[in-house]
């Protein structure tokens, strides 16, 4: 039977079995570490109750029929900034939507990523795409560490530019990417490669669900799968390439082609933006350009053996799955610890090669977030102080690093200089809200707050202007560390919330005392899925997370 756009769809036997919950569970939880957006209460539905949620989702799907639901998105600064005339003032910054779906939509995400991994991994140029490795195996990584796929690119690209009949080297981006995205082409794509028909009509069901059923253009951003998908969605323009006999490489969007001359690149330009059309694409013509092969080869190259030292340095003390790291990417959050699930100190990380690239950054103008998303990771888990004046410094500047920024700052809350600086940006209206999300959950990894901190939580909560992902934060951190009054505050407030926002209340109240958690639970506990789930995560004490389900052996 067809699947319908906007009705519940089923799933039977014998593709049913096919679907890896498990697995899918595993990796979301590994995930969640790089959200776009904080959101303590479902990460505790995944890590306390993932198995009641694999049982209501395989409920949904032998029975009853599943119907994905609308995702949480969150408007996230970007790097670039609007320039401002002639000043040196710097202007709003460009923002992109991240997301995050509900447990259920999540799970059944994941699952469909899972079944289209190993094909879209058969259907990837290896020697062409460099972004998003697929691991090899059932790891909780999807992809295999950035720092190895971003070095593979390097590599590629040092080896096109030595070949003699290269002389320019196109640098194009894609505009709005994963904006562009044509949902019936990706699921072609797919299909094509290998993607069987019960999956990939269920899949395009569920992207479509989750854009709004606005159209069929986009994939949501910041979860495993879309990187999956989003990388895929460009193995067409590398086989025209190929198939032109031009040398090129790709980092998700971002595509490197080598040409003899200018000339080439104009013959070429005439072929591939029409081609890129085809798949609903255009150039970002503000980020594209021609250079000389030795300017990519050669562009910084003091910087880039200051990296190279840094990498070397901590490449001796961590494997790569304890320490993924390299310059420009997303980094991960360290969420609050379960009790007696501390992590050891690492006070004795030799970094001195890393502090000797933090400290030249000034040297390299453009390069500043590059170094600090390398460094910043690395100071935090060595509780290093080194980077805390600079910090404070670039915050308001750098609205983009807020997630890293925090991260780093949360180790240092002791500091007197480092809480009355975060407590003022909670108060900043000029901050964006998904930076105060980001503050608000630093400073729950700290000590008790001040009374007047938990008062600036309980307004951002009750302020409907706000986002409610902030206002979920901030729920939570008042339910968290309030007293009886800010309690009876939160409560009072708690019908005129969201679901969402009402859930990360009601997650809050697993810090309360017995009998106020009790009346929380007794009130609460049934309304909805993720209160469901959540009363169940919290009956489950500190520590009692079930073991991983072992990979199955390699074929």
């Amino acid at each position: 039977m067809a699947v319908k756009l906007g009705e519940p769809f089923k799933v039977g036997s014998p593709n049913f079995e096919k679907l890896d919950f498990d697995l899918a569970l595993k990796r979301i939880k590994n995930d969640l570490k790089t959200d776009f957006i904080y959101a303590p209460h479902l990460g505790l539905i995944f890590s306390k109750a993932g198995d009641d949620l694999i049982g209501a989702l395989k409920a949904d799907l032998s029975t009853n029929g599943y119907a994905p639901g609308l995702p949480l998105t969150m408007e996230v600064p970007k790097s670039f900034r609007i320039p401002v005339g002639t000043t040196k003032r710097l202007g709003p910054a460009y923002t992109r939507p991240g997301s995050i779906l509900g447990p259920k939509d999540r799970l059944m995400y994941q699952a469909f990523a899972d079944i289209a991994a190993p094909i879209i991994d058969g259907g990837l140029d290896g020697a062409r795409s460099f972004s998003h490795q697929i691991s090899t195996d059932k790891a909780e990584a999807m992809f295999q560490p950035t720092r190895k796929c971003w070095n593979d690119l390097q590599s590629k690209l040092t080896e096109h530019s030595n070949s003699d009949d290269v002389q320019y080297v196109m640098r194009l981006d894609i505009a709005n990417y994963f904006g562009s995205i044509n949902q019936h082409l990706l699921i072609n794509v797919l299909s094509d490669a290998g993607l069987e028909k019960w999956a990939s009509e269920r899949l395009e069901v569920t992207l479509t669900a989750l854009t709004g059923a606005r159209s069929s253009r986009a994939i949501i951003q910041g979860v495993f799968p879309s990187d999956l998908f989003g990388n895929f969605y460009m193995a067409p323009v590398d086989r025209f390439l190929d198939d032109l006999g031009v040398r090129s490489a790709r980092y998700v969007d971002d595509l490197y082609i080598f040409v003899e001359s200018v000339d080439a690149a104009d013959k070429l330009m005439r072929e591939l933006i029409p081609f890129l059309r085809s798949y609903d694409l255009s150039l970002n013509e503000s980020k594209s350009s021609i250079l000389p092969k030795n300017l990519l080869a050669t562009m910084e190259p003091d910087l880039e053996a200051l990296f190279q030292a840094a990498v070397d340095e901590i490449s001796d003390q961590f494997d790569d799955e304890d320490f993924d790291a390299d310059y420009g990417f997303q980094s991960e959050w360290e969420d609050e610890e379960e009790e007696g699930e501390a992590e050891e100190p690492h006070d004795d990380i030799e970094l001195s090669a890393t502090i000797q690239l933090f400290n030249s950054m000034d040297q390299y103008p453009g390069q500043e977030e590059n170094v600090e998303r390398f460094c910043l990771p690395l100071f935090a888990k060595a509780d290093s102080p080194h980077a805390i004046s600079h910090v404070i410094d670039a915050f308001r500047k750098r609205p983009a690093m807020a997630q890293i920024y925090s991260s780093y700052l949360a180790n240092f809350l002791d500091n007197s200089i480092v809480r009355e600086f975060m407590n003022s940006l909670t108060q900043d209206e000029m901050l964006h809200d998904w930076q105060k999300m980001w503050v608000l959950a630093a400073m729950m990894l700290g000590d008790k707050p001040e009374d007047g901190q938990i008062k600036i939580a309980l307004d951002l909560l009750k302020d409907g202007n706000r986002h409610e992902a902030l206002r979920a934060v901030a729920g939570y951190f008042v339910g968290r560390f309030g007293d009886n009054t800010r309690r009876n505050n939160l409560r009072g407030t708690y019908m005129q919330q969201t679901p969402y926002v009402q859930a990360a209340i009601y997650a809050s109240s697993r810090f309360w005392p017995g009998v106020e958690a009790g009346n929380a639970r007794a009130t609460w506990g049934a309304n909805g899925l993720l209160n469901q789930l959540l009363t169940k995560a919290m009956a489950k004490p500190a520590g009692s997370n079930p073991p991983e389900p072992a990979s199955p052996p390699a074929p």
